[in-house]
């Protein structure tokens, strides 16, 4: 093989050796695109959790307010309801007062 051909062999080697790393490169790129594109998903899915986490808060905060309010509400329903059933009892036995003195 003459001196010409052994250059030549090697520069064709070593454009393979370019070529393959330049492939080696964009595969990496890429990969680093993709890997960068997932970034972005699982900080949206991040996100979208985290706001549905305060979401389920604030709701979960709500019912608890709600549901002392009702119990307040309700423990004043039941006290006003015993209050009038003491008032028509009282109001009864005045009535049954009056028609025993209305009766004489």
């Amino acid at each position: 093989m003459s001196e010409d051909a052994a250059l030549q062999a090697k520069i064709e080697r070593q454009d393979e050796i370019i070529n393959g790393l330049e492939n080696v490169l964009k595969l990496n790129e890429q990969e680093l695109a993709n890997a960068e594109e997932m970034i972005k998903v699982y900080e949206t899915i991040t996100e979208f959790s985290r706001k549905e986490m305060i979401s389920l808060k604030d709701s979960i905060e709500a019912r608890e307010a709600t549901s002392t309010l009702s119990s307040v509400e309700l423990k004043k329903a039941f006290t006003r309801i015993a209050e009038l059933e003491a008032a028509n009892q009282e109001l009864r036995a005045r009535q049954s007062e009056f028609k025993t003195t209305a009766a004489e």
